[in-house]
């Protein structure tokens, strides 16, 4: 059956203007109904009927007049960040991670849980179920009406349907995620893959706000990559572009937990790294960190920055092994895709002092000249926070998107960009445009 695409109608040409308007104040604000005019070429009576839309819903606020130097002043106009407030979930490998923020993505309140090695995806979300109905009721007791939930989960994951298809490192297969979370809590449920969803939050309020072309590196157990081209994230035929951890880079090399060989992923990851200590400590060498009946089993991040830091040889070296694997991954991302842009993030980021040298002097040695002098790479301002960021940007992408009166509460998908580049409104519609689909 053909697709079915919602008509140019007088609704939805107004519904873009506001979308239009509401992401102006969020780009760049304050601004006055004057300014909005000017910036959009909408006239001033129908800049002034969408701004008082948007001041009933709430979602936007007046904070104040303009400085004048005659005349009537004009009154600036912002993106409320107290309209509501957005929950970003993380179900990563061993722990969640969840947050409640406003419209700005300024933190509210913040929770981490671990989970136990193997943990069912059953027991694993029902904790998740818990904790945000824990953060629910926060929400409420404030007064605070939440807009949606956004998830990043590790792993090929169907976003239309919100099925985790394969969690190769939670050894999760055909796992419904979406729907068990809809069955709970009646705000839109957003779910996506944490590399793009990390992409997404660093484009919204992270380091790549005004860049069209960038790659985020996520580095935690696993290693993946969400894509940014030509401002949108890059899906791919059927949604798992990004999946760099599992090409090969040593066809005879160690096994992965995708079930193939050499990926990438054993080489530059946490779990490589981990295992490249335990691996040295088992033959001998010596280390500050605290051992386990398991070898380093407890050992963590934070532990391992610090033991660099103390001077531990086998940590600087291991490290500045794992550094050089993943200048090898950057510089091929940067021969691939030629981005403005590399973010850097996930667990590794916590260590960027002692791994950029060694990523920067690889990729200066194996990228195309032209393509790396061209390429920053930057570490994520949110570091291992990227991912819950990304689920409260998913949020607000829809909401800033489609701001109807009564506030939507769609699940669409993240998959064209409205944070920067702001498209022509329309203000005086022919018959043409009421009967043709907007390209947006």
């Amino acid at each position: 059956m053909p697709k079915k695409f919602r008509t140019g109608d007088q609704t939805l040409v107004r519904e873009l203007n506001r979308a239009i308007l509401l992401n102006l104040l969020r780009v760049h604000s304050p601004q006055s109904r004057a300014d909005l005019a000017a910036a959009t070429g909408l006239n001033k009576t129908t800049v002034s009927s969408l701004v008082a839309e948007l001041l009933t819903t709430g979602l936007a606020r007046e904070i104040g007049q303009a400085n004048s130097a005659g005349g009537r002043p004009a009154v600036l106009l912002e993106l409320n960040p107290e309209a509501g407030c957005v929950i970003g979930a993380e179900l990563g490998v061993g722990y969640l991670k969840i947050i409640l923020a406003d419209f700005r993505a300024a933190i509210l309140w913040r929770q981490e849980i671990a989970l136990v090695s193997g943990e069912g995806p059953e027991t694993a979300l029902a904790r998740l179920i818990d904790l945000v109905r824990e953060v629910a009721l926060i929400a409420e007791q404030a007064g605070r009406r939440i807009s949606g939930l956004g998830l990043g989960v590790p792993g090929l994951l169907d976003v239309p349907s919100g099925i985790l298809l394969f969690g190769q490192n939670l050894g999760w297969r055909d796992v419904p995620i979406r729907s068990r979370l809809a069955e709970a809590f009646p705000f839109p449920i957003f779910v996506d893959n944490d590399a793009k969803a990390s992409a997404i939050g660093e484009h919204y309020f992270g380091v790549a706000q005004h860049v069209d072309n960038f790659v985020y590196v996520t580095a935690n157990i696993g290693l993946g990559v969400g894509i940014w081209l030509d401002g949108q994230v890059y899906r791919g035929a059927t949604g798992f572009a990004g999946e760099v951890g599992h090409t090969t880079f040593m066809p005879d090399g160690p096994l992965c937990s995708c079930g193939n060989r050499g990926c990438w992923e054993t080489f530059a990851s946490q779990r490589a790294l981990i295992e490249r200590l335990r691996a040295a400590v088992a033959a001998g060498r010596t280390t500050a960190l605290p051992a386990s009946n398991s070898v380093l089993g407890d050992v963590t991040m934070p532990m391992i920055v610090e033991a660099a830091r103390a001077g531990d040889a086998l940590v600087l070296e291991t490290l500045e092994e794992v550094g050089g694997y993943l200048g090898l991954v950057i510089a091929n991302l940067i021969n691939t895709f030629n981005p403005n842009m590399v973010v850097f993030g996930g667990a590794l980021s916590l260590a960027d002092e002692y791994l950029l040298p060694p990523i920067r002097r690889v990729v200066e040695e194996r990228a195309i000249r032209w393509a790396r002098e061209a390429t920053p790479i930057v570490v994520a301002a949110h570091r291992f926070d990227s991912c819950v960021i990304g689920g409260v940007a998913l949020v607000l992408h829809d909401m800033l998107s489609h701001p109807g009166l009564d506030m939507p509460v769609g699940r669409r998908s993240f998959d064209r960009d409205f944070s920067r580049k702001v498209v022509m409104p329309v203000t005086d519609p022919t018959p043409e445009m009421l009967t043709s689909r907007r390209n947006t």
